[in-house]
């Protein structure tokens, strides 16, 4: 998508349509009351009758009929001031998109002076690019479709985005870039998240970081089941045993041209179950064909270094990702069996549908070995946490509180939510094992996404670590939510670790 910032009579602007977004409980402004006047006063008449609630997002698209260079309108509510941020911007913008995209290409959004003072804080607290680039990302995310597979399913794009009442100029050019650019970036990660596993196994998995890579100018190390094997990954491989397809672990690196000579080196690790049935410790059937998404934190590191390699942050990062699918079979493990982790610790898996916590385990200390300073792992870990905080929001925890600070602003600069939840002394005891150094998991329902993360800890080498779980965030087809939220894969945390290095002290 190009997208371009002007300054133009809003009556005279030529698209496919003029998206005029609005708050609640406010009037129309300037801009948008010129389009209204213009068409006799027709958003106003809505309001009149009541067909028009001016709840978030309600859209209402009407025909100009001549009256304007445009020959549609979409009316889009962005709901009430003090409830409006990045997260609830973009998916405005993007159900917008959704709606428009089979029939028409070009589109305008009009920005009046109170959406655009509203927006410019909660996005960034920054100037008016961060609005310019969040709304880009909103349009831009309403091209993701989520029938990749479905010959019935159009495939348009809005291929150009204009977007008035921000100014113009070539600061907010490259705020719509970067966020046109962010938000394919993020298709691409909700695209492999709802791949089907016989279209996405580890082997594929590997190509598309070839892809990355070779766009990127990254270096890509692969890692087979033999090496595996000599560094003495056994969660890893403990994991692969049940799958007829061969384990894959990779690697990629990013280094600066102009570098901030600090040493730091962030590693961005992500949990890449291209399938999980659970093992033997067999999932239910209900909703198991979402597993495919499994991958999703994969998915995001691998894009999001990608983006890096355009906007060259003064530091090291590298990508990691263990890779396998989670099958029963006879050569799989089975609960009650000890692995030794690449650091040594034993591990008794107590239940095999805990299994990303054990590939994350080998990872992170493989980015240790490789000169990590600095570890974020992003992964679709525990069910818990949707129950904790809902679809909305990725659950973090960390031993560092500055790293988990890094982590929230650049949450909030990719209109993402996070929210932190805690790692108390007495939630160690769900390490407690009699056989082994750890087990994988506490055997009771309390506290499972912090637990989950008491694990994982014992992997990063007391290291500057934030752990984001992305079990509920995701995805999400929640009847309740699918009004508010776009439903189907999210790409979520992509942008968030695309701008981290960037908020490194």
């Amino acid at each position: 998508m190009q997208a371009q910032a002007i300054e133009s009579d809003v009556t005279k602007i030529q698209a496919d349509c003029l998206i005029v977004p609005y708050l609640q409980g406010e009037v129309l402004g300037e801009r948008a009351n010129l389009i209204d006047r213009a068409m006799g006063g027709v958003w106003a008449g809505m309001v009149e009758t009541g067909e028009v609630t001016r709840n978030f997002p309600e859209r209402k698209l009407v025909a100009t009929l001549g009256r304007l260079a445009s020959p549609r309108v979409l009316f889009l509510s962005l709901g009430k001031a003090d409830q409006l941020d990045g997260y609830r911007l973009r998916n405005a913008l993007q159900f917008a998109a959704r709606d428009l995209r089979r029939f028409c290409s070009r589109v305008a959004v009009v920005v009046d002076a109170s959406v655009r003072d509203a927006l410019a804080a909660p996005v960034t607290g920054q100037a008016s690019q961060s609005p310019a680039r969040a709304i880009a990302e909103g349009v831009g995310l309403g091209n993701y479709h989520l029938g990749e597979f479905k010959k019935s399913e159009s495939t348009a794009q809005i291929a150009e985005l204009l977007v008035v009442g921000l100014g113009s100029g070539s600061d907010l050019a490259g705020a719509l870039a970067a966020g046109a650019r962010l938000a394919d970036a993020t298709n691409a990660t909700r695209v492999l998240q709802w791949r089907p596993s016989n279209h996405l196994n580890p082997a594929d998995f590997v190509q598309e970081a070839e892809r990355v890579a070779k766009a990127g100018g990254l270096s890509l190390k692969v890692i087979e089941r033999p090496e595996m094997e000599k560094l003495g990954m056994g969660a890893l491989l403990a994991v692969a045993r049940g799958s007829h397809q061969p384990p894959k672990l990779i690697m990629l690196r990013y280094k600066p041209r102009s570098s901030d000579r600090s040493g730091r080196v962030l590693a961005l690790v992500g949990k890449g179950i291209t399938f999980d049935t659970g093992g033997i410790s067999l999932k239910p059937n209900p909703g198991m064909v979402t597993m495919k998404s499994d991958m999703s934190g994969a998915a995001a590191v691998l894009q999001a270094i990608g983006v890096m390699a355009k906007t060259e942050p003064h530091i090291e990062v590298m990508a990691v990702a263990p890779l396998t699918e989670n099958m029963p079979g006879g050569g799989a493990t089975k609960p009650g069996d000890v692995v030794t982790a690449m650091n040594g610790k034993t591990i008794e898996i107590n239940n095999t549908d805990a299994e990303g916590r054990l590939v994350l385990a080998d990872a992170l200390c493989y980015a240790v070995s490789q000169g990590a300073t600095h570890l974020v792992d992003v992964a679709t870990l525990t069910g818990a946490v949707s129950i904790a905080l809902g679809h909305p929001v990725t659950a973090a925890m960390g031993n560092s509180p500055e790293l988990v600070a890094a982590v929230r602003a650049a949450a909030v600069e990719a209109g993402e939510r996070v929210w932190e939840l805690p790692l108390l002394p007495e939630h160690d005891v769900a390490l407690t094992c009699d056989i082994a150094d750890v087990r994988n998991t506490a055997g009771i329902p309390a506290a499972g996404t912090i637990n989950g993360a008491v694990f994982i800890r014992e992997f990063v080498s007391d290291h500057p670590w934030v752990h984001l779980d992305i079990a509920a965030s995701s995805y999400h087809a929640e009847p309740l939510l699918v009004g508010v939220v776009p439903k189907g894969p999210t790409g979520v945390m992509t942008r968030t670790l695309a701008h981290l290095p960037f908020h490194l002290g």
